[in-house]
């Protein structure tokens, strides 16, 4: 059986280049709108045709396997629906197209090894396990954890495979994320790898409405974040967030050392876990951090918050009231005496919250001891465009948001930072009792039990430190 994709594909220079590079491994951190992605599409498929003169034995079944990794399905449909429209029929197996798994079955013909193409998503990295892999194409490998990649490594490892990859994407936000990690070996010579960096720009094919297009995303996007997305220039500012490593100081804290504290709960819901930031509310500093993970009921998390409240004597915990969940934990939470402050966090409110936190961030107005969790949500977090077209920021696909909304709930918390003017807040964050309270006679017996720890405390400080009251 004689198939030429020549017929079906002409690559351009730049796609050439990679084609002809013998390397096993290939990384390739090119801009959207290059043509990576159409690359290792056919550079699968060659693969496969060459994988006829690859001898196999009979126990490796099948013989020859590839994978097509995707941060999560959303993703992986691009890369499967071009495999399903590009694939010569040659190829598939009959009946070998099996949509809603989304794997294909290859033909094989005059003795040669037939094969089977698996769409994979990497959001489950627990998931992404076999027993080793002719071809790995990892596609948007910025937004793939390492957690993931590191499950997948070993599957090129196997004697009886072709152990051949390719690694695609744009820049990833921070240095030792695993896609710049191997993106830098191959750069520094590694043997069996190749690495290619280029724009968008660099594609001739790429039509003038197209170019239009890029050139108008300027005005939508910060230009470190538009130099990253279409010019593949590594920027840990072309991220959502700015300047996270001037914000890094201090050590968390175990228990209250003086000051005003507040705090700031995102609660998990399915996959995430619940955070809660304690600040400083003054020095607008995170003191304190603990999380819950999904998996603990509610009422170890409810029991587990107020005795942070009380312990911090915490004069205000902005909680995420988010649906009917959010709502009834809140109002559990208020009912036990802590003031509170519901937020439910519409799209505008989310604006806010997002922006208000980066423009702390670029100002160095907040600042956090160096939780790794939280640094790296930080720096994850990116634009993202949407099927309207628009830009959003939010986490990459795989990748968590609960650490940055805990933040940036506790943030609305804290008095407005020094000189520089009022911090746009959701709502008034001084107290106001709740119409239950008013209706009772003002605060809760919990409440001013509460405020009495809080004043004892300071008052144990106080003496402990020599200071008269």
């Amino acid at each position: 059986m004689a198939i030429d994709l020549r017929e079906i594909y002409k690559p351009h220079a730049g796609q050439a280049e990679m084609h002809n590079s013998p390397a096993k491994v290939k990384v390739l951190v090119c801009g959207r709108r290059f043509g990576k992605s159409r690359y290792a599409l056919f550079e699968l498929l060659k693969t496969f045709i060459d994988s006829w003169d690859f001898p196999v034995g009979p126990e490796t079944v099948p013989p020859f396997h590839a994978w097509v990794v995707a941060p999560a399905m959303p993703q992986a449909r691009q890369a499967w629906d071009e495999l399903i429209n590009f694939i010569p029929t040659e190829l598939v197996a009959e009946g070998g197209i099996h949509l809603d798994e989304h794997f294909i079955y290859l033909r094989g013909s005059e003795g040669r090894s037939w094969g089977k193409i698996e769409v994979k998503s990497a959001f489950d990295p627990e998931n992404l396990q076999t027993a080793g892999l002719d071809f790995l194409w990892i596609t948007e490998s910025q937004d793939i954890s390492d957690k993931a990649f590191e499950k997948v490594l070993p599957t090129l490892r196997s004697p009886q495979r072709m152990g051949k990859a390719v690694f695609e994407g744009i820049p990833s936000l921070w240095p030792d994320h695993w896609f710049r990690r191997v993106f830098m070996s191959a750069k520094r010579g590694r043997e069996g790898y190749y690495w290619k960096q280029a724009t968008a720009f660099e594609n001739p094919l790429l039509s003038e409405e197209a170019r239009v297009e890029i050139e108008a995303d300027r005005e939508l996007l910060p230009d470190k974040a538009w130099r990253r997305l279409y010019l593949a220039e590594f920027s840990e500012a072309g991220g959502y967030f700015s300047n996270i490593d001037n914000c890094i100081s201090g050590d968390e804290l175990s228990e209250p050392v003086g000051g005003r504290y507040v705090a700031g709960l995102d609660l998990g819901r399915k996959v995430d876990a619940s955070v809660l930031h304690v600040m400083d509310a003054t020095r607008r500093q995170v003191v304190h951090h603990r999380s819950w993970d999904a998996g603990q009921s509610w009422p170890i998390q409810r029991e587990g918050v107020a005795h942070e409240c009380g312990l911090w004597s915490m004069e205000l915990l902005v909680c995420d009231a988010t649906g009917m969940g959010g709502d009834i934990f809140s109002s559990e939470l208020e009912e036990l005496g802590i003031p509170m402050e519901p937020v439910v966090i519409s799209q505008s409110k989310r604006d806010n919250l997002l922006k208000t936190l980066a423009v702390s961030l670029e100002r160095e107005t907040v600042h956090f001891p160096p939780i790794p969790s939280l640094l790296r949500q930080l720096r994850a977090f990116q634009y993202r465009k949407t099927s309207s077209g628009g830009w959003r920021a939010e986490a990459p696909p795989g990748e968590h948001d609960d650490e940055v909304f805990a933040l940036a709930l506790a943030l609305q918390g804290c008095d407005p930072a020094p000189a520089l003017g009022y911090v746009p807040r959701l709502t008034p964050m001084t107290y106001v009792p709740s119409e239950r309270q008013i209706a009772g006679g003002g605060l809760s017996s919990g409440a001013r039990m509460m405020r009495e720890r809080r004043e004892e405390r300071q008052r144990e400080r106080l003496e402990k430190a020599g200071v008269e009251g």
